[in-house]
């Protein structure tokens, strides 16, 4: 049996096929176009109308948790020098700010004392044993770079305090 199909009625089903991919298509725009107006909406609420991301902190209020490392694979025995160290190792403070120091020894040996000190003008030192912690506040009233420590693992063991102006 053969089938004859006119022009007219191929035109009009490709018409009809034509319409519904354009019509599908639009949808899906319309979609991807609410979802991210959803998304920067989101994004506005979460970072402020300003665009930037909220200080996880109060203004005028620095806290930085520090904790003991130790750098792998130095053999203290052959370098003579302790393989020990901050996490961190740079604060960043403004002049003015009140900072909080949290200082943790989580050193595995359990004779191991550490210390994070400062000298002046800010004279600090906590002082601590085996899974021991301390902690400290100042005001960071003098603007420059100062060395952190632990006086039992010096040279290797020092990081910095940056206050700005």
């Amino acid at each position: 049996m053969i089938l004859l199909i006119s022009m007219a009625t191929v035109a009009a089903v490709l018409l009809t096929l034509i319409g519904q991919q354009a019509s599908f298509a639009q949808q899906n725009t319309t979609e991807s176009q609410s979802a991210e107006k959803m998304e920067m909406s989101n994004m506005t609420a979460a970072t402020g109308p300003g665009g930037t991301i909220p200080s996880m902190s109060t203004p005028g209020e620095k806290t930085f948790y520090v904790f003991t490392a130790e750098v792998e694979n130095v053999d203290e025995n052959k370098l003579k020098i302790a393989g020990d160290s901050f996490d961190v190792k740079t604060l960043v403070v403004n002049k003015g700010d009140k900072v909080a120091v949290k200082f943790y020894n989580v050193d595995e040996v359990q004779t191991e004392r550490h210390s994070f000190t400062i000298g002046d003008p800010y004279k600090v030192d906590i002082d601590v044993g085996f899974a021991g912690n301390g902690e400290t506040t100042f005001t960071a009233d003098h603007t420059g770079v100062f060395t952190y420590y632990c006086k039992y693992h010096m040279p290797v063991m020092t990081g910095q305090l940056v206050v700005l102006p």
